[in-house]
């Protein structure tokens, strides 16, 4: 269940119909196994984190939180949040 904003740095309960909703696809499971197609992780930005962010998954690495501005200079995430 999601209880509050993905962004490490707000604190924001979540709102349900706000903000925006990701939905990633879970760590592969022991021996380099896949997790099912129905295995997903939720993440949600409140709408303030929305303006300026981002949530990317990149397959290895996980979930980084990407700031808006930083997609056109760097395609570095800003900070991971969740590991793949």
């Amino acid at each position: 269940m999601i209880w509050k904003c993905a962004n490490p740095d707000c604190s924001s309960s979540y709102v349900y119909l706000e903000g925006r909703l990701y939905r990633f696809p879970k760590q592969p499971i022991k021996h380099g196994r896949r997790a099912n197609t129905h295995s997903v992780q939720h993440f949600w930005l409140c709408t303030d984190c929305c303006a300026t962010n981002a949530l990317e998954y990149d397959e290895g690495r996980g979930v980084a939180l990407v700031r808006h501005l930083d997609w056109a200079s760097a395609p570095e995430p800003s900070q991971f949040i969740a590991q793949a």
